[in-house]
């Protein structure tokens, strides 16, 4: 069966002749709302970037103050009991007023330790010092803090321990 000439016409681009320019409004409209969507997208994904070397940033600075506390434990081992009490640099309550002790640098990034609520008892034998690590890279900071824990055979060393 031979197709006439309106026959072929018919498909979706037949539907559009003869309409006095709306085919060229329908192009453009659609043509707008993909450009809109490319743009929507496109935003998108800059902010994506920008957000992830943030993030990249607050994790290694909290690995950094990590390692500040794995640092300062080896530190303290290191140390004869007498030594322990003066580290205290205060109540740690305050301790974005207190200046850090201990400041290393490593690669891009550093960690700062504050020694803080020192205490010693006598029965049992043991001394317990906290440590606040600040890990710093770029523009991400992070905190992390930990009691230290050592117990003695012999007593304390200060005589003010009770």
């Amino acid at each position: 069966m031979k197709q006439t000439y309106e026959q072929k016409t018919n498909g979706p681009i037949g539907l559009l002749r003869g309409q006095g320019g709306f085919s060229i409004l329908a192009i453009v409209f659609v043509m707008l709302v993909l450009s809109v969507i490319g743009y929507a997208m496109a935003r998108m994904m800059a902010t994506n970037q920008r957000s992830v070397p943030v993030t990249a940033q607050s994790s290694r600075a909290f690995y950094l103050a990590q390692g500040g506390l794995d640092w300062a434990g080896k530190y303290l081992d290191g140390l004869s009991p007498d030594q322990w009490s003066g580290l205290d640099q205060g109540t740690c309550a305050d301790y974005q007023s207190l200046t850090p002790s201990v400041s290393k640098t490593l690669g891009t990034g550093s960690f700062n330790l504050i020694f803080c609520d020192y205490s010693c008892t006598t029965v049992p034998s043991n001394q317990e010092i906290t440590v606040i690590s600040i890990g710093e890279h770029g523009n991400g900071k992070r905190t992390v803090a930990t009691k230290l824990h050592r117990e003695l055979w012999f007593g304390c060393y200060e005589p003010s321990c009770s």
